[in-house]
This record gives C-alpha cells, structure tokens and sequence, in this order.
C-alpha cells in the first residue's frame, strides 16, 4: 500500500464517474439508485486490484468514493506495470463489467441507462499523513478530475503523458485535442464508428472555452425573476421593444412573478432601465422588413405599458427608468448589475431571417445565455457593449 508523507513519481490515476447520475436519481427509489452505485463501485475496484495483483503491481488502492465516482491510485517502481495495470482495467471495465452491471441492473428493474465517463491521467504524488477525506493536493489529482468531467460517456481518455509511455496500448488511442493544457487521447471504440475528435468535441467543445449556461428558448418570468431579486443596485433590461417585459409589469394573470419581482427591487432602492429602440431609427424601419411586424407600433405599445406600470405603482415605480436609442446591439440582454465584479447578464443574440421567405424565428424561441464573471473575456466584452449602448449620450429618457 501507499505509505503516508512519502512522494510517488509516476503515478497512474483512473477517475471514473457515473454519466447522468441526477438522471438516474431521479428515476429510481433511492436505495435502488444507491445499490447501482455500490455495484459501480465494487465492481471497478475489484477489476482494478484483481489486474494489479495480476501483474504483480505494488499498490494500487481505491482512494476516495463518494456516491457516484470516485479515483484510484495506481503505482510501481516499474512504470509500465502500473500502466498496464490502468489501461488493462479501464479497458475491461468498459467492455466487459459495464455491460454486465447493465444487464444485472435491469434484472433489478433498475430504470435508466447506466454509464460512466473514465479518464486516466499520470503524475508525482505526495500521499498526506492525514488521509481522512480522501485528500490529496496535487495539480495532477486535479487536471484528471477535470480530465474526467468532460470524458465521452462510456469511452476512455487519457492524457498525452499517460499516452507517450503507453506502449503496446498506443494502436488504440487517436489524439483528439487538448485540454487545460494537455494533450488528450480517446482510446477507439470496438463498436463505434464516429469518428473520436468528433466525439471529443461533442462533449469538450474547443479548446479556449468558458463556462455559460445554454438555454434553448427564453426561460420563464419566474427563472427571470429570480435574476432580478440577485440584483443589490440595477437591472438593465435591453431590446428592441421589451415587449415582453412591458407586457409582464401590467399583467392581470396571477400570480404575477415578474412584477413582484421588479417591485420588490424597485422598493428595496433599486434601478431598473429599460433601453428598447427608437421607433423612428433605421434600425426599426429594417427589423420591420426583416421580421414581417410593424415593430414601430410594438415600441409604442411597450411605452403605453410602461407608463400604465408607473402610474399604477406610483412612488414605487419612480426608479423604473424607461429609454430609447438608435443603437442596435443585434441582442437582448438581461442585466443584474451590469458593470460590477458580480454582474449576471442574460442575453439572447437575434435571429434574423429574411422576409418574405417565410422563415421567421420567434423571440421566445431564440437561445439565451446567463453569462457570469466566471466567463472571463466573454462577460466583459458583453459587460462593454451593454455599457457602451447605455452610455447617457446614445440614450433618451422618455419615461
């Protein structure tokens, strides 16, 4: 075994993680989910240390578990035995106990697909005196959990260190791009024929990346508002006629959400500027075509709202600030303290398809995107163009 306060060169790590696991949660009674881990889990250690003792490797243990995934550490004074040891078991595990643990889960009335992302990267290892917790502090314990995060469901990856020692194992690998750095090699599939760089980006995407979350149509007045309530000092609410937004402050349906939502901000000192385009601008006369509406008449609409909201709330609404601009950002955007280190936007690029043809995109229908400062260069250049298009000298304040 691993003796503590020690340091290990080329030790193999093999993380492995269950896909979808709130999927399967979800689906299945608690203890039967629970059952399926255990079984995950018993059944990757035993093929691990059954391979290791096989070959005669000098450690090899199961170092930390928790519920759906976990990682072991692999190791011995002869660098290949300890990858053998790695490539063999993650390569049975796949081909050989997945789809067994499969075929018993069903037997069990387990509902749902089981499957795991594997990645296996290598690295020096210094194993803690204290080992409570399962901890280990060391770049490469956490490039392979990352490695193994973004792991093809049901394949193999490895990085390019484990890659370039990997010898009789290599034939098996194709190099499928790179990840924090790393070179990344997916090892090919007997019984899948796409092609592994595209199955890589299917699930990595490109290198350079950043974290936003996707949504495939406009979310709900109760998700929006519960971007509002993150809001501690403004909300920039940016268009071309809000309409939506308009509609949402004058509703008579109930529960009203949104509304609550924007006054509650509103009552707590907030402000919330609304930017939609001026109705006379060439941009308007061009969406027009463009989208087949008279989108002039919408704006003025949205103006008529506005006003309805501030003269029913009165005082209440006095920090709801309503602007007009010729500057068009070609998207919507959402804005919970714009300009701040914690500003959240929620944008939504236009659509556009050319009338008469017939093909038109619904704004509701159009994909959004909640961008935090977690997203880097993306969340400042969308944080510079909103402050650019709201600058007091592009705007007119008519309400």
């Amino acid at each position: 075994m691993f003796r503590a306060d020690v340091t290990y060169d080329n030790v193999f790590l093999l993380f492995l993680d269950a896909s979808g696991y709130s999927s399967i949660v979800g689906r299945n009674p608690r203890d039967r989910a629970a059952y399926a881990f255990d079984l995950l889990r018993t059944r990757v250690t035993a093929r691990v240390l059954g391979v290791a003792e096989r070959h005669g490797c000098a450690r090899a243990e199961l170092w930390s578990w928790r519920g759906d995934g976990g990682f072991l550490i692999v190791h011995d004074d002869d660098e290949s035995v300890a990858r053998d040891v790695v490539l063999e078991a993650a390569r049975t595990i796949l081909m050989e106990d997945l789809p067994r643990l499969r075929e018993e889960l069903d037997k069990a009335e387990f509902r749902g697909g089981l499957h795991v992302r594997i990645a296996v990267h290598k690295g020096p290892i210094r194993v803690p005196v204290e080992r409570e917790n399962g901890s280990i502090h060391s770049p490469d314990v956490n490039f392979g959990a990352h490695l193994e995060e973004v792991a093809p469901a049901d394949r193999l990856v490895v990085s390019g260190g484990v890659y370039r020692v990997s010898g009789p194992f290599a034939e098996l690998f194709e190099r499928v791009g790179d990840f924090e750095g790393h070179e990344v090699y997916l090892m090919r599939s007997a019984d899948d024929a796409e092609d592994g760089r595209r199955v890589w980006l299917r699930t990595a995407g490109l290198a350079g990346a950043v974290g936003v979350h996707a949504y495939p149509q406009r979310p709900s007045q109760r998700d929006k508002a519960r971007l509002v309530e993150t809001a501690a000092g403004e909300v920039v609410d940016l268009g071309t006629a809000l309409n939506t937004c308009a509609s949402l402050l004058v509703t008579t349906e109930r529960p009203a959400v949104y509304r609550d939502a924007v006054l509650g901000f509103l009552r707590r000192g907030g402000t919330y500027r609304c930017v939609l385009l001026d109705p006379s601008s060439e941009v308007v006369a061009l969406l027009t075509t463009l989208r087949g509406e008279d989108l002039a008449a919408k704006i003025d609409g949205s103006l008529a709202k506005f006003a309805r909201f501030k003269e029913r709330h009165g005082p209440s609404a006095d920090r709801l600030e309503v602007y007009r601009t010729v500057a068009f950002t070609g998207m919507a955007a959402l804005c919970s303290d714009p300009g701040t280190s914690r500003g959240l936007i929620l944008y939504s690029p236009y659509l556009l398809g050319a009338h008469p043809t017939g093909f038109t995109v619904d704004r509701a229908d159009m994909p959004h995107y909640l961008a935090g400062p977690e997203a880097g260069r993306l969340h400042q250049t969308l944080s510079d163009v909103v402050a650019h298009v709201t600058a007091p000298e592009r705007l007119e304040r008519v309400l």
